[in-house]
This record gives C-alpha cells, sequence and structure tokens, in this order.
C-alpha cells in the first residue's frame, strides 16, 4: 500500500485525511475501531524509514503495545492512554465483535472486563518524548496528543483524527514561522550526515574593535544585528544554508544537490558575497564605513548534516575545507572578496559571464605570499586566492 497517497475511501474520513495534508501535520486517520487508515505525508517524513503500510489497518492499542512500531510509547504514558481510551475503544468494539482480539491484541482479556464509556469529542494527552525519541528525532520536550471524533452528518461515528504536535504553544510556533521555509526544507534534508560537495562562505567584519569602541553599545548592538539580518538575507537570497554566527562573523554553505549543480552554488556564493559587500556599505547612516572581509571556498569532501540540540536547530559540515576557508577569510582585508581557484574553477562558461568572470585569464596568488600568520600558512598556505 502506498503511504500516504491513499486517500480513505470513507468520505468523512477522506475529507479529514486532506485536511490533514493541507495543513501540512503530523498525525493519522483512525476508523471507528480505532484502526489506522491513514498517515500524513509529515508523520511519513518523521518516521522514515520505517515502511508504515504495515501499520494500516492495525489498531493504535497493538501499536502502542508492539515494540516493533517506531515510535515507543512509555509505560506511564501507555496506562494513562489505557485509562482514557480502553473505555472508549470497548464501546466501539464489543466483545461479541468478530475485530474485537485483533483491536484489543494483548489487552483484549483486560478488554472484556472494563465498563465501556461513550467516546468523547475531543481529548487531549501531553506526554515526554523518550530518550529514545529523543536521539532519533531531536526533539526534546512534550508532545501534544489531540484526539477528535469524526462523524457524518447525522452523527453516526466513523472514525478518529489524531494529530500529533510538539508543546511550543502558538506564540513560540509563530516566531519560527518568520524564518524562511524553503532554506528549513533545504535543511531538513540534510538531517542525515553525508558526504556532500559546498561552496564554503565565511565573513567577518573589518576592524570590529574599533567599531565597537567608537560606538555605544546600543549603536554596535544594532550594527551587528542588522549585518547578522544582511548575511542571512544574502544567504537565502542565493539559496544557501545559514551556518554559525560569532559575534560579528558568520558563515553559509551552498550544497550541490539535485536542484544546484556544483556551478550553480559556485555562482550562488560569489553573488551572496557581492550582496554582503554592497550592503555593508549601508549599515551605517553616519560614522564610519563598514567593510566585510570575505572568503570562498569548495569543498569537495565535507560531510554535511544537521546539527540539533537543546537549544539550536542547524546544518554543519566538518573537513579540511572548512579550516582553510576560514584562512582565507582571516586575510581577506579592506571589505574585500577572497575566492579560491578550487571554487572560482567550478563555474561554467555561462555563469562565469553572468558574473563578469574570465576564469581562463584570472591570476591567483598563494595565501602564504598575503600573510605571515602561522595559522593561516600552516592550514592553508598553497590555497589559491582571487580577489573578486
Amino acid at each position: 500500500m502506498s503511504i500516504p497517497s491513499e486517500l480513505p475511501e470513507q468520505p468523512d474520513l477522506r475529507a479529514a485525511a486532506k485536511a490533514l495534508e493541507d495543513a501540512r501535520m503530523l498525525g493519522q486517520v483512525l476508523d471507528h475501531k480505532w484502526r489506522t487508515v491513514f498517515f500524513s505525508s509529515e508523520q511519513v517524513e518523521v518516521l522514515r524509514p520505517e515502511d508504515l503500510s504495515r501499520w494500516v489497518g492495525v489498531s493504535q492499542i497493538v501499536q502502542a503495545l508492539d515494540w516493533q512500531f517506531p515510535v515507543r510509547v512509555p509505560r506511564e504514558s501507555r496506562s494513562r492512554w489505557w485509562d482514557i481510551f480502553g473505555p472508549q475503544v470497548r464501546y466501539e468494539v464489543p466483545p461479541d465483535d468478530p475485530d474485537f482480539e485483533a483491536v484489543f491484541g494483548p489487552m483484549a482479556p483486560a478488554a472484556r472486563e472494563i465498563e465501556p464509556s461513550t467516546p468523547a469529542w475531543a481529548t487531549v494527552i501531553e506526554r515526554e518524548m523518550t530518550d529514545d525519541q529523543v536521539r532519533r528525532f531531536g526533539y526534546h520536550g512534550r508532545i501534544v496528543d489531540t484526539y477528535l471524533r469524526v462523524t457524518t452528518h447525522d452523527g453516526s461515528h466513523v472514525g478518529t483524527l489524531h494529530i500529533v504536535r510538539p508543546q511550543l504553544g502558538d506564540v513560540l510556533s509563530a516566531r519560527l514561522s518568520l524564518g524562511h521555509a524553503p532554506m528549513y526544507e533545504r535543511m531538513l534534508n540534510m538531517r542525515e550526515p553525508a558526504r556532500r560537495s559546498a561552496a564554503i562562505l565565511f565573513a567577518d567584519l573589518e576592524a570590529s574593535g574599533e567599531l565597537s569602541r567608537g560606538l555605544s553599545s546600543r549603536a554596535y548592538f544594532d550594527l551587528i544585528r542588522s549585518l547578522t539580518d544582511l548575511v542571512d538575507a544574502a544567504v537565502i537570497r542565493h539559496d544557501g544554508l545559514i551556518g554559525k554566527h560569532a559575534g560579528d562573523g558568520a558563515s553559509a554553505l551552498f550544497v550541490v544537490d539535485e536542484q544546484q549543480t556544483e556551478s550553480n552554488v559556485a555562482r550562488g556564493s560569489i553573488e551572496a558575497a557581492r550582496h554582503i559587500r554592497e550592503g555593508a556599505k549601508d549599515l551605517l547612516e553616519n560614522g564610519p564605513e563598514v567593510l566585510v572581509n570575505v572568503g570562498l571556498h569548495w569543498g569537495a569532501t565535507l560531510t554535511v548534516g544537521q546539527v540539533s540540540s537543546l537549544g539550536r536547530l542547524e546544518v554543519t559540515a566538518l573537513g579540511d575545507e572548512m579550516n582553510e576557508a576560514a584562512r582565507i577569510e582571516a586575510v581577506a582585508s579592506a571589505g574585500q572578496i577572497l575566492a579560491s581557484k578550487n571554487l572560482v574553477e567550478r563555474l561554467t562558461p555561462e555563469d562565469a559571464d553572468s558574473l563578469g568572470l574570465d576564469p581562463a585569464h584570472m591570476q591567483y596568488v598563494s595565501i602564504s605570499s598575503l600573510s605571515t600568520d602561522s595559522k593561516a600558512v600552516r592550514d592553508a598556505g598553497i590555497i589559491a586566492v582571487t580577489p573578486l
């Protein structure tokens, strides 16, 4: 069975499933005997690479108790779930129902003894993420399960809409939604660390110490915040991934994928660097000139993946080229963009022409000829670079 493209046949459950899909929510649709008939696309994405088709037609009771189900429900949550829903499911599926044993599974003996109760129209249960779930999904905190009864126009019960939601609160969710959704989607696709090629960008504020001393603390804070917005906007505009921000410095990745070729991402990184350089000129209306130095490099053997912790969600990259890129930026000066030969020569003639560059006739110098800094020479001394 295809998951989740096959919507339920029953019209009201089909409408509930479509609403779940349109809202891009985690959840399931259950039939009148509490058997799963639909997993939302978001739920499938969270539980990948599990084959959820095996759980279609299986009751939530059996799912919660089966150790093979991808999400293990803590013992206390299972007990609370049973106390609330056991009598409701018993109301829908009495002992003389031919599906009784299958619906209740190992809980069938207990189900025969409990008093049935009329199902509630809406029920909300909160549960803590288990250690295994935290490791697997990278999410810390509580989960809210909302069960909404689905009926026909005449009031007949046909199933249940089960919505799964992290307990973030609408205010926090709204703040997070201010971020750039397409970039978040690209980050989501990189949840598993893998070998990937990417253009690397490092940017840093020139003479930040002098600027800090010459401005009030509030004015300097506003400058750094504006610089952060400038870098992020430039990176996002050219399909990059925002990296770490550290004080007046920032980094970004432009990753090769199914939609982006090596030349695409190399061009995007150069365009982003130029937007940062030009935009920096307008960061202070009255005051000294603001210059941002940028280093660009190519990472052919980076390990790129998502890092999720208690305080942040980001994509990071590890590899020698990251350290080299930082050294390239460190030797740039006076608002300069320095790009490595490895990056520039990824450009196709068409992309190079759109940038006003002629790679075949560009001149390069080594990092060691630009700086005597021991770290730069040690880590990237032989790297060939050119100003853009």
